[in-house]
């Protein structure tokens, strides 16, 4: 699992950065955000539970 949400978390990371830098609408910084939001949220959950 982790090696689909790290790249995913790479790329909603790289996306809302170039929609940052071009005339984007919001609704792409939003589902850039949500992704991002949502991608670190699951990997910090796993690590919590997993524990070291």
């Amino acid at each position: 699992m982790n090696l689909l949400l790290w790249p995913l978390l790479v790329l909603s990371v790289l996306g809302n950065a170039i929609a940052s830098f071009t005339p984007a609408d919001t609704a792409v910084h939003l589902a850039f955000g949500t992704v991002t939001a949502l991608t670190a949220t699951v990997l910090a959950v796993r690590r919590l539970r997993t524990g070291p």
